[in-house]
């Protein structure tokens, strides 16, 4: 087996391990991750922004950077890495670092309309538009459609938006994935289908 990578980004595992352990439809078919202290998870990141329907803050980060010095790595964190001694990395959240999750133009928009609807869930208005993808921050509206997104992030996140500000699950009545295999969207898919079940349940179908 290839390893895909030995980086370990702490956030990530916490808040998908948080989500699989409440998850509605999960039903132990995911394994959940080994449990990470939240202690040293860091703040303000996209990451959180993706699992946290409280998210508390008016800004996001997605750059990182790796630790410079295995003597400040958290010692749960540094006993992870050490399994792959050679490759292992402690991935810290940064303000100018790598983009390290290769975020595109369409993903950090859907963020940034995502950081609306977590400031104010009654706030944000969308508009389907054939062709364009924009965010108007300024009257907090998100012109899009959702054959027009090119990442699985970006489908995704317009999915959860769509389903919560418009009610609207025809737009993944199917049976087909939409995340491409790369862990953030595969995570944040089951998220997203949870949300998705929750509300399809309610309805009684």
């Amino acid at each position: 087996m290839t390893l895909a990578s030995t980086k370990l980004v702490p956030e990530l595992q916490y808040y998908f391990e948080n989500f699989i352990r409440f998850s509605i439809i999960n039903k132990s078919q995911i394994p959940a991750p080994v449990t990470i202290e939240e202690t040293y998870i860091p703040q303000e990141s996209f990451i959180e922004l993706l699992f946290n329907d409280d998210y508390p803050y008016t800004s996001y980060k997605y750059h990182y950077t790796e630790s410079s010095s295995r003597s400040t790595i958290p010692l749960e964190y540094l006993d992870r890495i050490m399994l792959y001694p050679a490759s292992g990395k402690y991935m810290e959240l940064d303000d100018i670092g790598e983009n390290l999750f290769l975020l595109q133009s369409n993903d950090l928009t859907m963020l940034d309309a995502l950081l609306s609807y977590r400031v104010d869930s009654t706030s944000l208005t969308m508009i389907d538009t054939t062709g364009t993808i924009s965010f108007d921050s300024t009257s907090v509206i998100l012109y899009a459609d959702f054959d027009s997104f090119t990442t699985s992030l970006s489908k995704l996140i317009y999915l959860y938006l769509d389903l919560k500000i418009r009610d609207n699950t025809l737009n993944y009545n199917n049976t087909s994935l939409v995340s491409s295999g790369d862990l953030l969207s595969s995570c944040y898919e089951a998220y997203v289908l949870d949300e998705f079940y929750k509300i399809i349940s309610a309805r009684g179908i």
